[in-house]
């Protein structure tokens, strides 16, 4: 076998090499009608993602190139970064871009405490 002599293989590469190569070959979709810009698809995707158009110097080129490193070196906070390039991925994909609301906890608390929580207010009803 040849390359199995020495105990390596022939064609190898380093995870640099191909993230750099990989990060090279994703598309970045054209500006079109109502996202012509950075500022403007900040806006579209809510969230209070516009405060980050500064950030991104209103160029539609950062929006594509940054990864979560770049964005967390520049001082986004992690859940508006991973909605960001959520987004960012769904319009690489052509998906229609709009708000995705954030979910919120019933008046009884989470799924997981929920039991707990009716308990504990029926027995304060049953007090009162």
């Amino acid at each position: 076998m040849i390359g199995s002599a020495c105990g390596r293989r022939l064609f190898s590469c380093s995870n640099v090499a191909l993230r750099v190569n990989k990060a090279s070959l994703r598309k970045i979709p054209a500006p079109n009608g109502e996202l012509t810009d950075a500022g403007a698809f900040l806006s579209k995707i809510g969230r209070k993602c516009e405060e980050f158009n500064e950030t991104f110097e209103n160029k539609w080129e950062n929006l594509f190139h940054w990864d979560s490193k770049v964005l967390k070196e520049k001082g986004i906070p992690p859940q508006q970064r991973k909605y960001i390039l959520s987004q960012v991925e769904r319009l690489r994909k052509n998906e229609p871009i709009r708000e995705i609301k954030e979910g919120k906890k019933s008046f009884f608390g989470g799924e997981r405490k929920r039991k707990e929580t009716k308990a504990k207010l029926r027995a304060q009803e049953r007090n009162a």
